[in-house]
């Protein structure tokens, strides 16, 4: 008798069929999700992270619910193990790769220093698939270089 998997694996189990409704707010919110894919990080701001929060909400999750909701809260430890195991097992294309991807972006754009090094690393993973698209090379190197503005701490 085999052990059940576990560990990493159930990080981010494959979610079942998407019911219609969501599909539909899928295709609508697909320009937004891909913006991490053709955006600089210099032309994004706090209105873009508004609207992606927004959008992120209304898309299916590409894990579990609870793991989700925890990075849409902004714990930037739950965003960065969603995304490493989605990318990893799903790879760098496609609407989960677009959903986390977009997760991170929303992180970077909060502060968190370690999704640009996450983005930047999928996009040279996405540029080795496609490499008629040289654009996402010139994109992941600006990502690697982009040190996130965090806003000053208020003092008492």
């Amino acid at each position: 008798m085999s052990r059940p998997a576990s560990g990493r694996r159930d990080a981010c189990p494959a979610a079942p069929a998407c019911p219609p409704a969501a599909n539909a707010a899928l295709r609508r919110a697909r320009p937004m999700l891909r913006l991490w894919r053709v955006v600089p990080p210099q032309s994004l701001g706090p209105a873009t992270a508004r609207s992606l929060l927004m959008v992120l909400r209304a898309v299916e999750p590409p894990c579990a619910r609870r793991r989700w909701d925890a990075a849409l809260r902004g714990d930037p430890v739950a965003t960065t193990r969603i995304a490493l195991t989605v990318l990893r097992l799903e790879g760098v294309s496609g609407p989960a790769a677009d959903t986390v991807a977009s997760a991170l972006l929303l992180r970077a754009l909060c502060g968190d220093r370690t999704a640009p090094v996450v983005l930047a690393s999928a996009l040279r993973r996405l540029a080795r698939r496609r490499p008629d698209e040289r654009h996402l090379v010139e994109l992941a190197a600006r990502w690697a270089a982009w040190v996130p503005r965090v806003p000053p701490t208020p003092r008492p």
